[in-house]
C-alpha cells in the first residue's frame, strides 16, 4: 500500500462492511507513516464512509 489514496481504494472494495480498527491495522501493516495520517474512525462507519473521509482529508477538508 502506498498512502492514503491506496488505503481508500482498498476500503472501497467492500464498502458496506463495518469499519474497525483491526481492518485499518491490517491494511496499513508495516506502514506506520500511513497509519499516523489516518483520522479517527467514526462510530458506526462502514468502509465506504471511512474511505470518503480519507479522501476528504487528502483534499484538506475536515469535519
Amino acid at each position: 500500500m502506498h498512502g492514503l489514496t491506496s488505503l481508500a481504494d482498498a476500503l472501497n472494495e467492500c464498502p458496506e462492511e463495518p469499519m474497525a480498527l483491526g481492518v485499518l491495522l491490517g491494511l496499513t501493516a508495516g506502514e506506520p507513516a500511513v497509519l499516523a495520517k489516518t483520522p479517527a474512525i467514526p462510530e458506526g462507519a462502514n468502509r465506504g464512509e471511512y474511505a470518503a473521509l480519507l479522501r476528504l482529508n487528502l483534499m484538506g477538508v475536515t469535519p
